[in-house]
């Protein structure tokens, strides 16, 4: 989550809320987003430098988006002087939580995976040119797997990007291409930086090879990836069963290469079609209804 800026009062539009041009509104809430983005379980609070280097906006920016979020009660500023979350965040939390929360059977079935192939079971949907983690049980071994709920990856790399891409129209792989490279500000194509309004990274996207391993992953019904991510770290997914055209959500186990093996690969896919039905049947978060 993250701050905002100071000087007029909130209920007086300024530069940075209300903004200029005909998208003026979806910037100021982009930038807002930006800031709140910065924070984490692990950076609850925050100094206003840090916010500054986190979300990528002017200091000025900042400082209004700050305020702004501190009269709506997002944020709050502690006797410290950090700027930390702030007591709206109670309820806004407390409806996410619910809504993507899984059937407790579903949790059960994500954790017996991870205790069959010892590998961190992840659940996966899309948002914009990201996938979001949405449940997770983790690899029962200390060498494993690590992101959290609530994390965006890139879609365009990695096996639960392969697999959600193909569970969604052929069509439809151009447009998302476009939408990666516009994500990327001019002159930062390609040298995989975090944009002030997105918390993905924009890594280059090669069209070619993302439309060969969507197609290989539309054909075979899973994919698999070592170290497209990050080096050392594999990945295997398949899709949940039974969803509407357009919102597909992937089933993941991902871990250390060095257990991805061509033997175990098989047997992971295997492991995770059985659980992808399983989970049609026990249930999804509430949000995906």
């Amino acid at each position: 989550m993250t701050p905002a800026e100071a000087t007029p009062p909130p209920t007086t539009p300024t530069p940075a809320v209300a903004g200029r041009g005909d998208a003026s509104g979806v910037r100021a809430v982009s930038r807002a987003l930006a800031v709140l983005q910065a924070f984490t379980p692990e950076r609850s609070t925050q100094t206003l430098s840090e916010l500054v280097r986190a979300s990528g906006l002017p200091r000025t920016t900042v400082l209004r988006l700050v305020d702004t979020l501190v009269a709506e009660g997002m944020l709050q500023h502690g006797p410290d002087g950090r700027v930390g979350v702030g007591t709206r965040m109670i309820h806004w939390g407390a409806f996410a939580a619910r809504a993507w929360a899984v059937p407790a059977a579903t949790a059960d079935r994500m954790a017996a995976l991870a205790a069959v192939t010892g590998e961190t079971v992840s659940l996966y949907v899309r948002s914009g040119v990201a996938r979001v983690v949405v449940a997770q049980s983790p690899s029962p071994h200390s060498l494993r797997h690590v992101v959290q709920v609530g994390d965006e990856l890139p879609l365009w790399i990695g096996a639960a990007g392969a697999v959600l891409l193909s569970g969604e129209p052929a069509e439809a792989l151009d447009a998302t291409l476009d939408d990666v490279d516009a994500t990327a500000e001019p002159g930062t194509r390609g040298s995989s930086p975090t944009t002030p309004f997105s918390p993905v990274p924009v890594l280059p996207a090669d069209r070619d090879a993302v439309r060969a391993r969507v197609e290989r992953a539309r054909h075979e019904g899973w994919s698999v990836s070592h170290g497209t991510r990050e080096p050392g770290n594999s990945g295997v997914a398949v899709l949940v069963p039974g969803r509407p055209p357009g919102r597909p959500v992937a089933l993941a186990l991902g871990g250390p290469t060095s257990r991805f093996t061509d033997d175990a690969v098989p047997r992971f896919v295997d492991e995770l079609r059985r659980a992808s039905s399983d989970l049609a049947r026990t249930g999804l978060p509430p949000a995906l209804d």
